[in-house]
Parts: structure tokens; sequence; C-alpha cells
């Protein structure tokens, strides 16, 4: 069964999303950028592209961890949310 309808958001909820669409490129990520903004040995990271998303609650802060990569992240508990 295919799924066309997500939600999520961060661990203490200030941050919520939607996404409607089909997801894509799902990956796990061992860059050491990915281990310092997850806080872990590896991120799992999936493309939103191609597919709507809403953010339905809260904003996300922003840091550039490169010159080319902006991450999102909410400000109240550090979750990270976007690459």
């Amino acid at each position: 069964m295919e799924h066309d309808h997500y939600s999520g958001g961060c661990q203490c909820g200030a941050v919520r999303f939607r996404v409607r669409g089909r997801l894509d490129a799902a990956s796990i990520c061992h860059c050491r950028m990915c281990q310092k903004a997850f806080g872990a040995y590896y991120a799992a990271l999936v493309s939103t592209r191609g597919a709507q998303l809403l953010w339905t609650c809260g904003a996300l802060k922003h840091f550039p961890s490169s010159n080319l990569v902006r991450r999102g992240f909410c400000a109240d508990c550090g979750t990270p949310l976007t690459y």
C-alpha cells in the first residue's frame, strides 16, 4: 500500500509539517556534518522534491552548516528537520 500523506514534527511539538505526495530518495548519510547536526553516527534523510510540503505549526530556525547547505531545526528543542 502506497501512502501519499505524511505528517511529523519536532520532539516538543512546536514545529509541525504535513507532506502530500510521493516521498523520494530515502538515504542514510554518514558525513561528518550530518553526524554533528544529528548527534548520531548517521542521519536518515528523505527528499520531498516533487511533493507538497506545508509547515502547519511554528517556524524553523536555520543555520548554514557549509557554504552550500542551510539546515533547519526547532529553536525550542533542537530537533533537526531540514537539510
